[in-house]
């Protein structure tokens, strides 16, 4: 086990190994409760309803050879973070999940599938982007980035906007879907619809593995640490980063004449302001 690597990071690695049970592990050690109690073993069983030998296999998953191995390394790091602490538990525990999610996203995407997703943008004559609710405003986003540098886009945020596009979809067009979940209905429908008149289909989602529809591409996200509904980070997250990669791999394409268009994007903005405080 290499010691420079912190808690957060070695599970985050593991992430795609783990069962239910020991992803619940996992997160009770990534939580603030765990670095103010005993973590003997027969404590945490009792704590966490689960044996000792579910402690034992999570924590070989981790890489350590035992769960006293993984204790060990969890108080050693818990120490070095008391020396270094500059803010209180809540704040440390929030900025712990978006650091988890940092580091799954980063053991999930692949760069090659990340530029084939740009490529098909690159060469799509019109790219649409659907989202429901949360989703809608990554939806959203997504097509702004993209407008600024010269792609001709639309973001839909509801079932009948998702139906009008559809039927107007032919093989030049590209639908990008956002369900951090992968089971909303109508973003998979209307994929699986957009598919059917010949446009090809991205879905974005932290369940890739329950998508069997096949798609053109199924782009993996980070899933939201399972903290309860109320004290969870913003759903949005995951999707941000995975569209701030595929914008950055867009992006180098041709970035050159991009450029261009973006500041032509700015300056057209600026002349348009600047009419409007005359007038």
């Amino acid at each position: 086990m290499k010691q420079d690597q912190d808690l957060l990071s070695i599970i985050a690695s593991h992430e795609s190994e783990l069962t239910d049970m020991e992803r619940d592990i996992a997160q009770y050690f990534l939580s603030s409760e765990a670095r103010q109690h005993s973590l003997s073993s027969s404590r945490v069983t009792e704590l966490l309803h689960v044996s000792k030998a579910a402690l034992t296999r999570f924590s070989q998953k981790c890489g350590f050879s035992g769960y006293r191995e993984f204790v060990y390394h969890f108080n050693e790091e818990t120490k070095n973070q008391k020396q270094v602490q500059d803010h209180d538990e809540l704040t440390l525990s929030v900025l712990q999940r978006y650091h988890h999610v940092n580091n799954v996203t980063e053991s999930l995407v692949k760069d090659s599938q990340l530029d084939r997703v740009a490529e098909l943008i690159d060469q799509a004559d019109r790219v649409y982007f659907f989202g429901i609710g949360s989703s809608g405003l990554v939806a959203r986003e997504m097509k702004l980035r993209l407008m600024r540098l010269g792609v001709v886009c639309e973001a839909l945020t509801d079932q009948d906007g998702f139906a009008w596009t559809t039927s107007i979809l032919d093989s030049s067009c590209l639908v990008i879907g956002f369900s951090l979940s992968g089971s909303t209905g109508s973003i998979t429908d209307s994929l699986l619809n957009a598919k059917e008149k010949g446009a090809k289909t991205v879905l974005i989602t932290s369940n890739p593995a329950a998508i069997h529809q096949g798609f053109t591409e199924v782009l993996p996200a980070a899933a939201l640490p399972s903290n309860t509904y109320i004290d969870r980070i913003s759903a949005i997250f995951p999707l941000l980063i995975v569209v701030d990669l595929v914008y950055a791999h867009f992006l180098s394409k041709n970035r050159e004449q991009k450029e261009v268009v973006f500041n032509s994007y700015w300056e057209n903005k600026k002349l348009s302001s600047q009419r409007s405080r005359k007038s």
